[in-house]
C-alpha cells in the first residue's frame, strides 16, 4: 500500500476563505497544474442558494499548503441553459499551447425523474487561462453509448504525442437496488463507471473502446459498489496508474494499473476505507477522502483531496514517495 501522509489535519482551502461567497458552501474537487513556477488550483465551489462555480487559487512550490485567492469567477451557472442550469463542477485543465488552454467541467442541469443531471462541458482561454469562454459544443462527450447514455462528469486528460487520451466519468443505466443493499441513491441506483475518448484537438471526441475501461465492482467487495468515479491518471514509464473514487455507502479513493492505458487491474485492496482512508473523528475528513488530484514533484507525490460531503469541510493535503507501481 502507497504509505500516504496527511501533513495537517485540518484543511489547506476552507469553504468561504478565498471567494465568497461563491465558496461560501463548499470548496472541493481540486484539479492542480504548475503555471509559471507556482501551482494553480482550479475547483468547485458552491454559494448559499446551491449554484455552482469553478474557482482558482494559487500557492508557492515549495509550500503547497498555503493558497492565496486569484482573479475572481472563472466560470458560473448558465440559467439560460438546461445542461449548465445551476453552473459547473469538477474542472480539469488541459493547456493545448501556451495560449490556447481548454477547461473541462461537469455541468449541473435541470434535474428530471429523480435522475443524476449531469454532463461534461468545456470552455476555452485564448490567453493563456486568464479568462474563459463557455464554447457552443456542449455538452462535448456525447450521449451515445449504453455505458454512457445517462450522462456523464468529471474527466482527466493525458497527452499522448499528437492526441488526447481522456479517462470520464461515464453514467449508464439505472436499476433497482439489490435487495438487503443500503445506498447513497435511494432504491434506484445508476451505474457508473470509468470510459475512455480520443481526440487530436480536445472539443472533438471519438470512442474507441465500446464499453467501461472501468466498472465497479457490485458483490465483489464490501459494501456493494456501484459507482467508480472521477479519475485521476498518471503515466509513468513501463505502464499508467489511475486512482477513482469508489461508492457503496462512502466515497472512497481506490487505485488501478495498466500497460497500455485501456485494460486495467485493480490493485490490492487494503480494507474498505480505500487508500487514503479518513480522518480521525471530528476532524474534516473524518466520513470522507475523495476526488484526489495528485502530481509528481522533487521525488514524492503531492495530493489534494475533497473533505466530508463533498468539499462542504474543504480541502486537505497529503504525500507519498514517488514510486513505480506494478501489479500486473
Amino acid at each position: 500500500m502507497i504509505p500516504w501522509k496527511i501533513p495537517q489535519k485540518k484543511p489547506v482551502i476552507i469553504p468561504g476563505a478565498l471567494h465568497p461567497p461563491f465558496d461560501a458552501m463548499r470548496a472541493g474537487a481540486p484539479h492542480v497544474i504548475e503555471v509559471g513556477g507556482e501551482y494553480r488550483m482550479f475547483y468547485w465551489g458552491s454559494d448559499t442558494n446551491n449554484r455552482h462555480y469553478l474557482l482558482q487559487a494559487a500557492a508557492p512550490i515549495q509550500d503547497p499548503t498555503h493558497w492565496r485567492p486569484v482573479g475572481g469567477i472563472l466560470l458560473g451557472p448558465q440559467p439560460e441553459t438546461t445542461y449548465n442550469h445551476f453552473g459547473p463542477s469538477f474542472p480539469f485543465v488541459l493547456p493545448v499551447t501556451e495560449s490556447r488552454w481548454l477547461l473541462y467541467f461537469c455541468a449541473w442541469g435541470k434535474q428530471a425523474d429523480g435522475k443524476l443531471p449531469n454532463t461534461t462541458g468545456v470552455a476555452a482561454s485564448e490567453d493563456g487561462g486568464q479568462t474563459w469562454q463557455y464554447t457552443g459544443t456542449n455538452p462535448v462527450i456525447a450521449l451515445d453509448r449504453s455505458y454512457d447514455s445517462e450522462g456523464t462528469g468529471s474527466v482527466w486528460i493525458l497527452r499522448d504525442h499528437d492526441k488526447f487520451r481522456m479517462y470520464y466519468t461515464a453514467i449508464g443505466k439505472y436499476a433497482r437496488k439489490p435487495e438487503g443493499v443500503s445506498t447513497g441513491h435511494g432504491d434506484m441506483i445508476p451505474e457508473i463507471g470509468i470510459a475512455y475518448a480520443e481526440s487530436t484537438d480536445g472539443i472533438h471526441w471519438e470512442k474507441p473502446v465500446d464499453h467501461l475501461v472501468v466498472a465497479p465492482r457490485g458483490f465483489g467487495v464490501e459494501p456493494y459498489e456501484y459507482i467508480c468515479s472521477k479519475p485521476c491518471v498518471i503515466k509513468q514509464p513501463d505502464g499508467y496508474v489511475m486512482w477513482v473514487n469508489t461508492f457503496g455507502t462512502a466515497y472512497r479513493v481506490h487505485r488501478l494499473v495498466s500497460r497500455d492505458g485501456l485494460t486495467w487491474q485493480w490493485s490490492k485492496r487494503f480494507g474498505p476505507d480505500g487508500e487514503l482512508g479518513v480522518g480521525a473523528a471530528g476532524n474534516f475528513d473524518d466520513r470522507q477522502r475523495s476526488y484526489p488530484t495528485i502530481i509528481t514533484c522533487k521525488g514524492e507525490w503531492r495530493c489534494w483531496f475533497t473533505g466530508n460531503m463533498f468539499g462542504e469541510t474543504g480541502i486537505g493535503y497529503a504525500i507519498a514517495p514517488e514510486q513505480t507501481v506494478k501489479e500486473w
